[in-house]
């Protein structure tokens, strides 16, 4: 009997199609989960950009995937709008990790992992419902 699991054989390095068809929302940074601060990161497959929104700034970088489990990601020109705004720790904080991020995976169905180059978690992000598009 053979058996396999497509589950099992999605862990670690995401397909392309799971990243660049869903809007993701930051969930947890450094270990600490953000609350009500809401940062949500789009990629986009055509013009192979990262498109984030935060309340008050927004980010931005190039990318580019590989079929690797460890350093699938690629990310180049990181940049962000600079708004004065209050309290915008966790997404100055986010906005300045994300060109070090080296490696996406995936937890579950519904949950991408961004690690950095020293193989430490930087952040989680949910999948969001199509209808958040």
């Amino acid at each position: 009997m053979f058996i396999t699991s497509c589950c099992a054989c999605r862990q670690g390095s995401p397909k392309i199609g799971d990243l660049e068809n869903a809007q993701w929302k930051l969930i947890e940074l450094n270990g600490n989960t953000v609350g009500n601060t809401e940062i949500l990161l789009t990629f986009d497959a055509n013009e192979k950009m990262i498109y984030g929104k935060c309340p008050c700034n927004n980010f931005f970088a190039g990318y580019s995937l590989s079929n690797a489990d460890d350093n699938n990601i690629k990310i180049t020109n990181p940049g962000a709008t600079r708004k004065f705004c209050p309290d915008s720790q966790i997404e100055d904080e986010f906005a300045s990790k994300i060109g070090t991020i080296t490696t996406v995976k995936l937890e579950g169905q519904d949950k991408i992992m961004l690690i950095d180059a020293a193989g430490e978690l930087v952040a989680v992000l949910d999948k969001q419902p199509a209808s958040q598009n």
